[in-house]
């Protein structure tokens, strides 16, 4: 039986793109307060649930890190939806079934097609509080 979320909280997830303050990716709060020691996994080898949850979203996977002793991962990848935009439902089943199949460990997730990172904190099976932080590339993929 998969479980019911109770909370979804958002911070900084409507607020014009103009109005927020862009850091670059390796100064962004995720790299300098919430991942440490970051590995690259290599992905022609690498199999999680998480993988599957990803793909049947029609998420490109990019690149996944695993940092903090390998507890916590960073999946850079590539989504169509906007986070900004009206996709509320789409984001929030991503997030559950993210979390499920990360066994209800937090992760991040950076998109590279609207330069946004996505911090997913998992408070047990029932609360999940996303933290979103604009980033800048020097070039697009």
């Amino acid at each position: 039986m998969k479980p019911k979320l109770v909370l979804i909280s958002m911070a900084i997830a409507f607020i014009p793109r103009a109005a927020l303050c862009e850091s670059p990716l390796g100064e962004s709060s995720l790299y300098k307060d919430l991942a440490r020691d970051c590995q690259t996994l290599d992905l022609k080898h690498w199999s999680h649930p998480t993988r599957s949850v990803l793909e049947q979203a029609d998420i490109a996977i990019k690149k996944v890190e695993l940092c903090n002793h390998d507890l916590y991962p960073v999946f850079t990848v590539a989504i169509k939806y906007d986070p900004n935009g009206p996709n509320d439902k789409y984001y929030n089943r991503l997030f559950v079934a993210m979390a499920e199949a990360n066994g209800f460990h937090s992760f991040s997730l950076v998109d590279t097609n609207f330069d946004m990172i996505m911090n997913i904190a998992v408070k047990g099976k029932h609360e999940i509080v996303v933290d979103y932080e604009e980033f800048t590339r020097e070039e697009k993929p």
